[in-house]
């Protein structure tokens, strides 16, 4: 009777270590995959430190999206508003 149990056990423990390496295996793949999605869609490149968004990149050339016809500063007392 042990030797069945401890046939039962050892094919367990096989079974359970092929199980690690094909969990390990498809979360290389995933991650893998991950990577190379963010590459091809300028989210993740050798400048960024991370996942970023597309919309945070600064668009060539500077952008402004609207001109202010006054001036705003600070003289150190106080926000002056020249309009």
């Amino acid at each position: 009777m042990r030797k069945l149990v401890a046939v039962f056990a050892g094919l367990g423990l096989i079974i359970a270590a092929f199980a690690g390496l094909a969990l390990a295996f498809v979360i290389g793949i995933a991650a893998a995959g991950a990577m190379l999605v963010g590459r091809l869609t300028g989210r993740l490149g050798p400048s960024a430190p991370g996942w970023r968004a597309a919309t945070q990149r600064a668009a060539p050339g500077g952008h402004k999206s609207h001109t202010r016809d006054y001036r705003v500063w600070n003289d150190g007392r106080g926000t002056i508003i020249d309009m």
